[in-house]
This record gives C-alpha cells, structure tokens and sequence, in this order.
C-alpha cells in the first residue's frame, strides 16, 4: 500500500480530500498532512511518503521550495502538485523538479484516483528498474565506477603524503570527479550487513552521493561505507553533512539493518586533512558503537553529549524532559505528565506514586549533572515529603523538589544556555506563540545549520522540532481553557494560530477533544459568546 502525505493551506480542502476519497479501497494510506511547507518537510522526513501530494501557493514555505526540499533528501518520492492557479511558469519549475502529476483544482475523487495510480505506478516501475540496476551493478563491478571507489577509498587509509593524494585527485580529475573544495566532511556510515544486503545498500548510498550533483561520494568500507562532503565554506560542508546523512536514514535499503550510525567529523578546510575528518568520524562510531540500537546521526561535536544521553536510557522520562527546560517550562511539563500517568490498579492514587518517585529520580540526575552532591543541595525533608505527601500535597511537593534542582543546575552553568537543544528549547519557550517560527530562525538562534540542528534536536529530545513546537502550543492552549473564558479562535491566535480550525484539528489529535470538549470536562467557565 503507498504511502501519500498532504499539504495544503486551506483546511478544507484537506478535509475533503481527508474524508471523501477512499484512500485503502484505492490501495493508498493517507500517513499524514500540513498546513505549509515548513511544517511539512520534517513530519515528511520522519513518516517517508511514497507520495507527496502538495499545493503550490502556500505562506512560509510554497509548494515549489517544498518539492526542492523533498527531492533533495528523499528523491526517491513522486511529487503530485495540486494548485488553483493555472500558471504556466509554475507547471515549469514544477517539471524541472520532477513532478510527476500537475492538477488544477477543484479536483474530483475520480481525477485524483487516477493520477495518485499512475504515479504508483511509475514508482513501481522505477523501484523494478532500480533492483534490476543495483543488480546488474552488483554483477558488474568494474569500470569507472569500481575504480573511482576504490581511488577514494585510499583517501580513508591511515597514512599518506601529499605526492599521492595529488595524483589521485588528478586521477579522479580525469574520471570527471572534482574533488577541489573549500571545505571537506567525512561521513563514516556502520550497518551489520552482510553480501547482497551490503551491496545493495552501499549500492544506495552510491545513487543518493550522484543526486547531490558532485558534492558527495561514496566507497564501501569493511563495516560499511564512507561518504566524503565537499562544501564552500564550514557550515556549507556540515549543512551538506547532515542533510546526506538525514537521507541516508530513510534508503529502502538501510530499513531493516538494525543498528544504523552514521557519524560526522570534523570539518577541514583542506584537501590534505580529509584523513584528520576521517578519523575523528571513526573515533566517534567507536565512542558510541555498542551505546544504543536503531538509527543514529552523530557529529564529533555532538560525542560528549550523545555518549551521556546514550548511557543514561535507565532514566525516568520526565528526567529527559526536564534535563535542560527552563524553571519557566516546568509547570506545563508537569501537567503534561499528570495527563499520561497510568491509571490502572490503585488508579491516581499508583499514578501519584509513579510521579514523585520519577521527580526523585530527575532532581537527583539533574543535580548531579550540575557538578553538585543531591545530599547536599536537595532538603531530605522536601525529599520525604514528596515521597509520601497526599495528591495536591503531594504536586506541590513535586514541584518544589524540582525546581530546587533546576536553580541548582542554573547556578552551576549547566541549564538552558549548556547546548544548542538546550538553548534552543529555552529559546522556543519564549517565543512559541509568533505564528512565524520557523526551524531556521531556531537554528539560527543556537547558531548551527538547519539539518544539523534538525538532527540533533530530534535525536536530544525523541520528537522532531514540529512535534515539540506543537506541544508546547498545545499545553499552553490546555491552559488557557482552563484559566480563561476566551475562546478558542483566539486562544488559536494566542498560542501560535492564525488558522482556527487548523488548530481545533491538531488539539483533538492530540487530546482526543475538542477545545470545547476538553473545558467541559475541566469543568472551566463557559466561552464567551
């Protein structure tokens, strides 16, 4: 069954298009939908689409950028443009990206039928040709190819001087590879493949290097494959780095490795130092190789950090949501915890358990990651009475034990300011109500590049940017209801909104309520007329 993902700005055309077109009967599974572009690109990273079904006039991030965006990182995707506009400059970017389907709006279930099958179906046919190539590359590994591989891949040896790595570059030169460039990355990429697996991955990894146009190239290695990123500058290279390695994740090919690291290193800024990147992205799977399973992106800058994270997966949850939130953040944390607690045998009651001795458990850790001695800096008192006291004693209790670690670690230097999700969710709590936020203006607040900050943002917290803006909108909107008689348009517009139904959609999605719903059962005042 293909996967298809919706954007479009106008909430009902989402809807009609969510609910009258029967998606499974027709082969087809909608995995997920937007508003615009900038709020689509990651959930499309994260779900991978087969499809796109897009519009092409949107705010913040138009149809157009959106495909650019897609097709740099999943190429693999087919693209259906939906649009009101019959414009013909358009339908020429739109093909000069490789849509596949251009559609005029209003559109009827039939036309969409039509056009989501034929693009199945040239999915399939390229995903047949691909198999057969990747096997015919397989069968016939030599020529150009084989050699170039096998020229970069003395580039990864331990030793080597200038005279060498001149003459491969000319050799590479007169295989029409480039390899001059300002600034250098090495991408060291580890998968427990085996023979035909490992073939057919590297063979992947080898087609997603030729869509970058020159800027990446890849050679097998023993534990899997390297990857070496050309860029203009520094933050070019690493923007470079992690948007390759971001689609690496999603290869058909890698889906069902197990353990997937790939591992950045330092950027160079010359051709004669791409061993010294080498080698820091090797010391970097090492340090984290046999730390945690599933699929990892680590740049060397992120080792200290990752390592910590990576040895600390016996923590309570709510010590991960608190490790580096603002004393300002704290409230809402907690009332977003209360909300999930499980309920079963003793009922609130085990539920209450569950949460004071996880605070214990956060209050220490954050402590102790401070520098500091929890004996010392937290009241065994406070400590007791948080253990024992009753539901609302209890909750105060909680919060006063935990706020007494956070300034503890403020003191020490340790907070919101230490790194860049750090700084960046301190950062999103002030200003998560401007409709206009967008993930590069966060990255460019913690100064490191979108991809890179994208990565590590998701890696650091378990959810993608989207999905923490999202909650901390809704949380502050749950809030609201329950403090205020405003209504829910402009609790909308107050959290971040401008499109109302938009947000009475992702807050049922979220509390399975309505905004009405859920002040009923909060027993709020009324909204007002």
């Amino acid at each position: 069954m293909m996967k298809v993902f919706l954007v479009d700005d106008e909430i009902a055309i989402r809807e009609n298009l969510r609910n009258s077109f029967p998606w499974e009967e027709n082969g087809f599974q909608l995995v997920g939908e937007a508003p615009d572009g900038e709020m689509a690109l990651p959930m499309i990273r994260d779900l991978n689409p087969d499809i796109l079904l897009t519009d092409i006039r949107m705010p913040f991030m138009d149809g157009v950028q959106l495909c650019a965006g897609v097709k740099r990182m999943m190429p693999w995707v087919g693209i259906v443009i939906l649009s009101g506009y019959d414009d013909f400059s358009y339908a020429q970017q739109a093909i000069s990206l490789g849509v596949k389907e251009y559609l005029l709006k209003p559109i009827t279930a039939q036309e969409l039928g039509k056009a989501l099958t034929r693009v199945a179906g040239q999915i399939a046919a390229e995903r047949s040709a691909q198999e057969s190539m990747e096997n015919l590359r397989r069968d016939l590994a030599s020529g150009n190819q084989f050699l170039r591989e096998k020229l970069l891949a003395s580039l990864f040896t331990e030793e080597g001087d200038r005279f060498e790595d001149e003459q491969l570059m000319r050799q590479m030169r007169q295989m029409g590879v480039n390899l001059a460039a300002n600034c250098y990355a090495v991408i060291d990429i580890a998968f427990p493949l085996k023979d035909e697996a490992r073939a057919r991955a590297r063979a992947a990894l080898s087609d997603l290097a030729e869509a970058t146009g020159g800027s990446v190239f890849t050679c097998g290695m023993p534990h899997g494959a390297r990857a070496l990123v050309l860029g203009d500058n520094e933050q070019d290279a690493e923007e470079r780095a992690y948007s390759f390695a971001s689609s690496a994740v999603h290869l058909p090919q890698l889906e069902n490795c197990g353990e997937l690291l790939l591992s950045i290193g330092e950027t160079v800024n010359d051709y004669y130092d791409i061993r010294r990147s080498m080698q820091s992205a090797r010391h970097v799977r090492h340090a984290a190789a046999g730390q945690g399973e599933g699929r990892r992106i680590i740049g060397v800058g992120e080792l200290n950090d990752a390592t910590t994270v990576l040895n600390s997966l016996e923590l309570s949850p709510l010590y991960e949501r608190l490790q580096y939130a603002p004393a300002a953040e704290l409230d809402a944390v907690l009332s977003e915890y209360t909300g999930s607690l499980p309920d079963a045998g003793g009922g609130i009651e085990l539920g209450m358990g569950y949460l004071r001795l996880a605070a214990v458990i956060a209050a220490r850790r954050i402590v102790e990651d401070a520098g500091a001695d929890p004996q010392r800096a937290l009241d065994e008192g406070l400590i007791a009475e948080a253990l024992r006291a009753g539901d609302a004693e209890g909750l105060a209790a909680v919060k006063a034990l935990l706020r007494a670690a956070i300034e503890c670690r403020d003191r020490s230097g340790q907070g919101v300011g230490d790194t860049p999700v750090g700084r960046a969710r301190a950062y999103l709590s002030k200003c998560f109500a401007n409709p206009n936020l967008m993930l590069q203006d966060v990255a460019r607040e913690v100064g490191i590049s979108q991809s890179h900050f994208s990565t590590v943002f998701a890696q650091e917290t378990g959810i993608t940017f989207t999905q923490y803006l999202t909650g901390l909108r809704i949380a502050k909107a749950k809030e609201l209801l329950e403090a205020t008689p405003m209504r829910s348009s402009e609790i909308a517009f107050r959290v971040g909104y401008n499109d109302a139904h938009y947000f009475s959609y992702l807050f049922k999605k979220h509390t399975g309520m309505t905004p009405s719903e859920w002040r009923k059962s909060n027993k709020n005042q009324p909204e007002t007329e």
